[in-house]
């Protein structure tokens, strides 16, 4: 009797699953929302940088974004549609439930679309690349210096003829020779001014200087070609000594791909003291 008693239960609750399950289920189970896409994964010259726009404020974000992906746009009064074309540039106005809110203004259209259809992860990666390759700054251009040509020798100037001496039937008495004055010894050329020892040197100095050491071969953990810009880095204070800095930018392979590092240089007495990796200090061999 009691297994009998089971088995009744057992029933009349699968009935009432069966009946009322298509019913209930939707007040039980709430659907999920679709993900958005504000984060991705970009690889720009051999580095991966993961983007989260999250992480940026709006007015960190690019003015402009280039389609990249064919989507469409409501018209402002909402009577149809816009079509963006891939390669189509827009004003990137806002950001709004995970996606950017854009506008063309040439085709009366304003709405919102994913940022994955859009350049705008590609522009933020290479502004982090640029960032650590120290490329934000100014960097001062110093220009190689030009030889200065000797000129060929020309002909030698044929002497204007002087005027003919007119010879009288007494001639004057023959003046005194004045003795000739001993010639004046030549002044020694002073040397070229160049760094004073203690005294600070200018920007293109600082560049110039950085440039002939690793030409040099100062360090072995790159060579000049490897350098894709040098820049200014202003004094620093290391260990109580006071330096002129600056900073040469150039690519390594890590483990997560080829990224930029940033070598600095110290400078005092207008010489190179030694070159240190810019984030950790360490002393570049």
């Amino acid at each position: 009797m009691k297994y009998v008693k089971f088995v009744v239960v057992v029933f009349v609750l699968y009935f009432l699953g069966y009946v009322l399950g298509p019913t209930i289920a939707p007040h039980l189970v709430k659907e999920r929302k679709a993900e958005d896409d504000s984060t991705a994964i970009v690889e720009y010259k051999g580095a991966q940088y993961t983007i989260n726009l999250a992480e940026y404020r709006d007015d960190a974000l690019p003015q402009t974004v280039k389609i990249t992906k064919a989507t469409k746009i409501p018209t402002l009064s909402g009577e149809g549609a816009v079509l963006l074309k891939e390669g189509d540039m827009v004003t990137l106005l806002n950001r709004a439930d995970g996606g950017l809110i854009v506008e063309k203004a040439a085709s009366n259209g304003k709405g919102t679309i994913k940022a994955s259809d859009t350049d705008l992860f590609a522009q933020l990666a290479k502004q982090i690349y640029d960032k650590e390759a120290g490329n934000g700054g100014a960097a001062v251009a110093v220009a190689p210096p030009v030889p200065n040509p000797t000129p060929a020798p020309g002909p030698s100037p044929t002497p204007a003829p002087g005027p003919t001496p007119v010879v009288t039937a007494d001639p004057a008495p023959m003046p005194t020779p004045t003795p000739t004055p001993e010639p004046m010894p030549e002044p020694t050329p002073e040397p070229e001014p160049g760094p004073t020892a203690g005294a600070a040197l200018s920007d293109e100095e600082i560049v110039a200087l950085m440039q002939e050491s690793i030409k040099g071969g100062a360090v072995k953990e790159f060579t000049f070609d490897q350098v894709k810009g040098w820049k200014v880095n202003g004094e620093e204070t290391i260990d109580g000594t006071d330096y002129q800095t600056g900073l040469a930018a150039y690519e390594a392979a890590t483990i997560f791909g080829v990224r930029p590092v940033q070598a600095k240089a110290l400078i005092k007495g207008g010489k190179i003291e030694r070159w240190v990796y810019a984030k950790s200090g360490m002393e570049i061999q």
